[in-house]
């Protein structure tokens, strides 16, 4: 705009000021950049972080998975304040006390025993 204002009454255009902006805007767009890209990867990291994991026992080998790739048969390990996001069945063991907060809206602990059922989601409270 500066070097076309110049220009109309017939002043000598503004060179200095037109590469000064040009070079500030430049450098404002690269560092916006390098900004976004830090940002987003931050993101993703954090993401990866809070996707829940738990110990699995599948085809004879325990690992750690994600809780969304669970399948019918798989027999998982939990601990004091997991969150388990499936349906399960207390196989052996001692009696759990549950929060089951999510799925029936009571804040009240349920104590389950082995071959109970614990519907979707809830909180491991003891045991």
């Amino acid at each position: 705009m500066t070097i076309t204002l110049a220009n109309g009454k017939g002043k000598p255009p503004y060179w200095q000021d037109f590469v000064g902006i040009v070079c500030l805007l430049v450098i404002n767009s690269t560092i916006n950049f390098i900004e976004e890209n830090n940002v987003g990867n931050a993101a993703v990291a954090l993401m990866a972080g809070l996707a829940p994991k738990t110990k699995v026992l599948r085809n004879g080998k325990w690992s750690e998975e994600e809780e969304t790739i669970f399948v019918l048969g798989d027999i998982i390990s939990t601990k004091l304040r997991d969150i388990v996001l499936v349906n399960a069945r207390l196989l052996k063991g001692d009696p759990l006390k549950i929060d089951q907060f999510a799925l029936t809206g009571k804040s009240l602990t349920v104590t389950k025993n082995p071959g109970d059922v614990s519907l979707l989601g809830f909180n491991l409270q003891a045991g």
